[in-house]
């Protein structure tokens, strides 16, 4: 079951996401994660286009429930299969 305090260990495509760049604060993107790589997120926006966003140097923020998760991207700059040994708790 996914929580605010396991999310970054589990599968993370299906998720509603919205996409903030570290170094301007800015909101980049926002939609569903369809497909995840090791250093990027494929995320469907809410129009339909198909963005493929890097990890590096972003906050993404996760919708779980009714609550936001944050999630650093250089801490999950991995394959996800490989999350469940490298995320740091």
């Amino acid at each position: 079951m996914r929580t605010p305090s396991n999310l970054a260990y589990h599968e993370l495509n299906g998720l509603q996401v919205r996409v903030v760049d570290l170094s301007s604060g800015s909101t980049v993107a926002s939609g569903r994660v369809v497909w995840e790589t090791k250093n990027t997120f494929t995320i469907l926006s809410e129009r339909g286009r198909r963005l493929t966003i890097p990890k590096h140097n972003k906050r993404f923020f996760f919708k779980l429930g009714d609550m936001e998760v944050v999630v650093n991207g250089d801490s999950i700059a991995f394959r996800p299969e490989e999350r469940t040994e490298r995320v740091d708790p």
